[in-house]
């Protein structure tokens, strides 16, 4: 029986090892950027989004915020959270959305005014998840995109917002960025929704 208990204490001690292993220096659990497999936790939600305009359609995926309960967009405009200029010489553009007052104010403010329903999209970092996605929701967005700073994704904290928040990863996030500037700002439509759970090992974040 003692020989047994060692053992079982043992495999115990390595799974948890392992689960360990997998989460980041905040607490969160990785995620692998190219494909759903078994080191994703239960509690995450994957969102499908397409993106169009004329002669124009991706398609991509992203993970829903922790705690977000509403998980669907519906034909509404991308528009990319420009931050305030930069006060130094050479420094580069931000797109972080943690300021009530960005620097495409006037621009999101059209939008408000011709009730045009709007998904932000900003960058990871300079502030906690769930402000950038309380200052995207003040600011009237009906969803909001994260880019992360890698391939490499994490479960955001988005306690206390009620929008669809997800975050998807760096390559996709440039490629988007890269779709703007070609189309324009606020030139393309979103449409996000939630993938079932028996569709998600079928899907691949990056496409």
């Amino acid at each position: 029986m003692k020989t047994f208990a060692v053992i079982a204490l043992s495999w115990i001690l390595v799974a948890a090892s392992l689960t360990a292993a997998r989460r980041d220096h905040h607490g969160k659990q990785r995620h692998n950027p190219k494909r759903f497999n078994h080191t994703t936790p239960r509690e995450a939600s994957y969102g499908e989004i397409h993106l169009r305009a004329d002669h124009y359609h991706r398609q991509l995926y992203g993970i829903y915020g922790a705690d977000v309960w509403k998980y669907y967009v519906r034909n509404a405009t991308l528009l990319l959270i420009r931050d305030q200029p930069p006060k130094r010489v050479g420094e580069p553009q931000g797109y972080y959305g943690c300021s009530r007052v960005p620097g495409n104010l006037d621009e999101i403010a059209q939008l408000n005014r011709a009730g045009v329903r709007w998904v932000g999209l900003v960058d990871r970092g300079d502030c906690m998840f769930y402000k950038k996605i309380q200052y995207a929701a003040e600011l009237g967005a009906v969803g909001l995109l994260v880019r992360s700073k890698t391939d490499e994704i994490v479960l955001m904290s988005t306690i206390g917002n009620h929008i669809p928040s997800l975050m998807i990863t760096k390559t996709v996030g440039d490629a988007i960025q890269r779709d703007i500037a070609d189309i324009g700002n606020g030139k393309i439509k979103i449409t996000v929704s939630r993938v079932l759970e028996e569709e998600r090992k079928k899907l691949f974040l990056i496409h």
